[in-house]
């Protein structure tokens, strides 16, 4: 459906060895929803192959400075499905998102957007 996928690397966590196996993360926008709240959409994620449903896409205004970011920057936040258990949620699935994951997240939502009107 979107032509625009990012391919990252990172390497394998579990292992110390100079020949670390990597991983490469192949995000594309499977569906956007939007919600009542205009900086929150709710998206379907096909990562790899593997689709994840109700991905939360955000828009969030930094309120302190901080070491990356300053007061009043808009930043982007990828959250996950998750369960309770307990008094905690736990994520269900994830993977290491890195920026450029969500530039490419967000240009695919903007393109997907823009066709829904």
């Amino acid at each position: 459906m979107f032509d625009n996928e990012v391919k990252t690397t990172r390497p394998d966590t579990k292992t110390t060895r100079p020949d670390t196996k990597t991983t490469e993360w192949v995000v594309k926008v499977d569906k956007v929803i939007k919600t009542k709240n205009d900086n929150l959409l709710m998206v379907n994620l096909d990562v790899n192959g593997v689709l994840i449903k109700g991905c939360y896409f955000k828009e969030v205004t930094v309120k302190k400075d901080g070491q990356k970011y300053k007061a009043g920057d808009k930043c982007y936040m990828l959250d996950f499905p998750s369960q309770k258990h307990g008094d905690k949620y736990y994520p269900v699935v994830w993977f290491p998102v890195s920026n450029e994951i969500i530039e490419s997240v967000k240009a695919q939502i903007m393109e997907d957007l823009n066709e829904q009107k």
